[in-house]
């Protein structure tokens, strides 16, 4: 297999973003230096914070099991635009040798490193220290893995859904017990996207709504839910490799290209601003559904359209539902995207590293990082926080976590979603049906990326 670092790896000038002395002998015999490595993220600084906090923690217990050694983290934070640029950063620092002890990275990189001996195989970590890890959500984990084994440890989740619009739906003339139970019979397999899709387009013969169902107009994971729900994994369990299905591509292709041709769904939703799709879904109530997420419900809508924040009030005119199956009976599905800690392969100290991630995830400071990002917390205990249950949008959120799914633990999978994502603008502008749709897709991704696998 040809891994990562040799497909990416390209030195050229890196000495402005290494990191120093990682691997250092340490000034004294007690003293280790933990070094981390997280990208400038407004939208998470306690990524890398809580390790630091997490240090002094790690310190008394040491003290306490009458260690001399004392740990210092020392954080490093790259510019990079996105996860994958700093993954791939990060990959050709490794590969010169250098690199950190411990990492933040988007789960879908997990493998890359692991693959390249760059990522700690966590297992035996994870059944020593149980106060660590045993309270984490059990299907995050799902998120971690490579071959079945666990090599990161899941730092935040959110969570994927269907928005609606109640006052519209009121106005089209569905009943309140109708709307209010929508979410319970999407979880009990008694309504189907076509379902949703119906539900949608009689909005909008019947109200003021203009459109029936948006999703986001740029490349991402949202519109993936539909896709997995056609049955769509995007990965091979026994390989690894990436998956291709082409009648699965077909029926979720097909129900995007139903709903343009049924006017539910605009031709133009890929090219629209999402400044423009949040104010026609907020403030100008003109979208019956929109396919989003619940990190939407933090300072985007709360207060910026005028959406209530009390969550009775919100209740009242707005709601959300699990995606529906494509079959009646069918499980509902999810889609949620943690960033993870990765430990090192290459760490001198994985012992203490595992250990300071670990109190890193502690409930408290995991708390901290939902409640003032607007992420789900990835601990059980957690919904016991009285912080936690303030945040009822993330409180209610995390009931989706045990039937949620994950985009595939590979790298090259965000270069296949640039072409799902052309796939779709090519179905709604009716420039290609479903079956061709699907053709592009497996063509392109066959052509661009190595060991697809299609079925």
């Amino acid at each position: 297999m040809i891994t990562r670092l040799s497909k990416y790896l390209a030195l050229g000038a890196l000495g402005a973003v290494l990191l120093g002395a990682v691997y250092s002998v340490p000034a004294s015999a007690e003293e280790v230096v933990l070094n981390v490595w997280s990208r400038q993220d407004v939208s998470g600084p306690l990524r890398a914070g809580n390790l630091i906090t997490a240090a002094s923690r790690l310190n008394k217990a040491l003290k306490k099991e009458g260690s001399e050694t004392h740990v210092t983290v020392r954080v490093r934070q790259g510019p990079a635009s996105g996860f994958d640029d700093d993954a791939l950063q990060l990959l050709k620092v490794f590969g010169i040798g250098k690199g950190p002890d411990v990492f933040v990275a988007a789960h879908e990189w997990t493998c890359a490193f692991a693959n390249d001996g760059f990522a700690l195989n966590l297992e035996k970590y994870i059944a020593k220290y149980p106060e660590h890890f045993d309270d984490i959500i059990p299907s995050l984990w799902n998120s971690t893995k490579c071959g079945g084994q666990r090599f990161a440890v899941p730092q935040d989740a959110d969570a994927r859904m269907f928005f609606y619009n109640k006052k519209l739906m009121r106005e089209a003339g569905f009943n309140s017990a109708f709307i209010e139970n929508l979410p319970k019979r999407v979880l009990a397999g008694e309504v189907t996207l076509d379902d949703i899709s119906d539900i949608a387009k009689q909005v909008v013969d019947k109200s003021q709504a203009e459109y029936g169902i948006l999703h986001r107009p740029s490349k991402g994971p949202d519109y993936l839910m539909i896709f997995n729900s056609y049955g769509s994994s995007f990965q091979d369990e026994k390989t690894g490799n990436l998956l291709l299905e082409r009648d699965k591509l077909e029926g979720a292709y097909g129900w995007f290209m139903r709903n343009v041709k049924n006017g539910v769904t605009p031709a133009n939703n890929t090219a629209m601003e999402w400044g423009t799709i949040r104010k026609n879904f907020y403030a100008d109530n003109k979208v019956a559904f929109w396919m989003y997420g619940i990190w939407d419900l933090g300072t985007n809508a709360f207060p910026s359209f005028g959406v209530p924040s009390d969550e009775m009030a919100f209740n009242n005119d707005w709601g959300w539902t699990a995606t529906p199956p494509v079959m009646k009976g069918g499980k509902p599905g999810s889609l949620t995207h943690p960033i993870v800690y990765v430990v090192s392969g290459k760490t001198r100290y994985p012992e203490l590293a595992v250990r300071l991630v670990g109190f890193a995830s502690a409930a408290d400071l995991n708390t901290d990082h939902a409640v003032t990002t607007t992420h789900i917390g990835i601990n059980r205990s957690q919904a016991n926080d009285p912080r936690y249950q303030k945040a009822w949008p993330l409180l209610r959120a995390t009931e989706l976590l045990p039937f949620t799914k994950f985009m595939p633990n590979h790298s090259d999978f965000g270069s296949l979603n640039l072409i799902i994502y052309k796939g779709l603008q090519g179905v709604e502008q009716n420039r290609l049906t479903h079956a061709e749709a699907a053709a592009f897709v497996i063509d392109e991704a066959q052509g661009q990326l190595e060991n697809v696998i299609v079925k």
